[in-house]
């Protein structure tokens, strides 16, 4: 397996989908509170993960291609 570094096109895609799984998860979790329920995670714990995650990726895309 290849240790090469994401190009823009690839960390773009990756950011892209992490920001859609990221919205959709934190409104499940408002639109549960919303219905009286408990979800097990707190509001704005996928935010704060999908961004860890996003840092991530992009420290591991080609220093020409960052953002």
């Amino acid at each position: 397996m290849s240790k090469t570094k994401f190009t823009g096109l690839e960390n773009h895609f990756i950011v892209t989908a992490l920001q859609g799984a990221i919205e959709e998860a934190e409104a499940s979790v408002k639109e549960a509170e919303a219905n009286g329920k408990r979800p097990m995670f707190a509001p704005g714990y996928f935010n704060t993960v999908g961004t860890e995650i996003i840092e991530k990726v992009n420290s591991m895309t080609l220093k020409r291609d960052r953002k």
